[in-house]
This record gives C-alpha cells, sequence and structure tokens, in this order.
C-alpha cells in the first residue's frame, strides 16, 4: 500500500512538470561564447559564419561574433579586454594568425608573446579557450591544390607548433586545420575566393570547431 501511494505521488509531480507552461519551467541556464577572429570570423555573408551555423546547433547559448578583417594576434591582445574579457564569457574561441600569416611581417616570437598574453589573461579569469586554426600538420606533395608557395611552408608549421605549445601549457582546446574539410582552397561551393569559406563552407569549418567547444562548455561547467 505505501508503495503504491509513494508511485502515485512521484507520477503526480511528474505529470504536474510535464503540463506547466514552458515558461514556467526550469531552463538551463545559457553560457557565453565569444568568437575572437579576423575575417575567417566574419566571413560567410549573413547567417554564414562560423559562428551562425554554431548559434543555430547551440540554441540555448549565447554566441557574440567579435570577428573584426584583417585582424592579427596583436590585435586581438589590444581588444582582448574590451571584447572577451569584458563580456564575461564562459569559452573563447580564437581564431587569429592567419592574417599575421598572410603578412610575414612579424617574427614567431612576438606571435607567442601576443596569444600567450591572451591565454594567460583568460586562464586567470576562469575562462575555456579552444583555439580554432588554420594550420596543422599536413603532407603538401600530396596536397591537390595548396593555397599558398613553399617559402611560406616553414612559417606555417612554425605556427602551428607554437599553438600546440601553449594549448598544452594553458589546457585550451585545440582544432587544426579547421578548414581541411573543405580543402582545397578555392573550389565551389565551398569558398567566397581563395582563402574565405563561403556560408556552406563554414558549416564544414563549424561543424570541426563544435566537437572541442563542447569539450569547453563541459569543463566549464564543472568551474
Amino acid at each position: 500500500m505505501f508503495l503504491r501511494v509513494k508511485l502515485l505521488i512521484v507520477y503526480t509531480v511528474v505529470l504536474a512538470g510535464l503540463l506547466l507552461p514552458a515558461s514556467c519551467r526550469k531552463q538551463p541556464e545559457s553560457r557565453t561564447i565569444v568568437c575572437l577572429g579576423d575575417s575567417l570570423t566574419t566571413c560567410g555573408g549573413a547567417g554564414g559564419r562560423y559562428s551562425d551555423w554554431i548559434t543555430g546547433w547551440l540554441p540555448n547559448e549565447i554566441i557574440v561574433n567579435k570577428g573584426l578583417d584583417r585582424d592579427t594576434l596583436a590585435g586581438g591582445r589590444a581588444r582582448f579586454g574590451r571584447d572577451v574579457l569584458g563580456l564575461g564569457p564562459d569559452v573563447v574561441i580564437i581564431a587569429l594568425g592567419a592574417a599575421d600569416f598572410w603578412l610575414m611581417k612579424t617574427d614567431i616570437s612576438q606571435l607567442k608573446a601576443d596569444l600567450e598574453d591572451m591565454l594567460a589573461r583568460t586562464k586567470q579569469a576562469g575562462i575555456q579557450v579552444v583555439i580554432a586554426s588554420c594550420f596543422g600538420q599536413r603532407d603538401y606533395l600530396l596536397e591537390e591544390n595548396v593555397e599558398f608557395g613553399p617559402e611560406r611552408y616553414g612559417f606555417a608549421e612554425r605556427i602551428w607548433r607554437m599553438e600546440q605549445q601553449l594549448c598544452q601549457k594553458y589546457g585550451c582546446f585545440y582544432v587544426p586545420n579547421m578548414q581541411i574539410d573543405i580543402k582545397p582552397n578555392g573550389k565551389g561551393p565551398y569558398w567566397d575566393d581563395n582563402i574565405h569559406p563561403s556560408k556552406e563552407g563554414n558549416r564544414f569549418v563549424a561543424k570541426r570547431i563544435l566537437s572541442e567547444l563542447k569539450k569547453a562548455l563541459k569543463a566549464s561547467a564543472k568551474k
């Protein structure tokens, strides 16, 4: 008899919860994710940036796009307080370094210093970091079409190894070769030009980032 009464109470509570209006039910708390980057964070057109795809897949989270065309690691460092820390995010996705690569004017030691400054500040603030990178291990001889000449191969590898090292040091989540699923560069329908993915291309970039982003969100929930 006691067991039946107990089961009836549990059933009633569950049923009452289901019948409550959605506005009265407890909603999961939203986390804020800031996407800091250059033109690879702004490209794709209306609704077609990689951050827009992530917004669609994570509707309960707040996604803030802080991409700035042609921005560099130094530029990201300069606006980091305003565009990242000032928003109090749970996670920041840093997708910078491509503009530095194409300019090829800044020594790798300075690029490292700029990125490390941002990572140290996020660690101090308790913010999880995802590094989304164009760079990673590649076999250029086997690729159908490489988007830059052999004179840049070494620089690309140094950036990749620098990112790896800092990710290990600061416990960041890392997405190397974030465009690998839409290689080679420039081919439709995945590219708007030889450097910037289209809306459809960004779907694949976002999907690759999403895997590490989910890990960062899980880690953020534990803090």
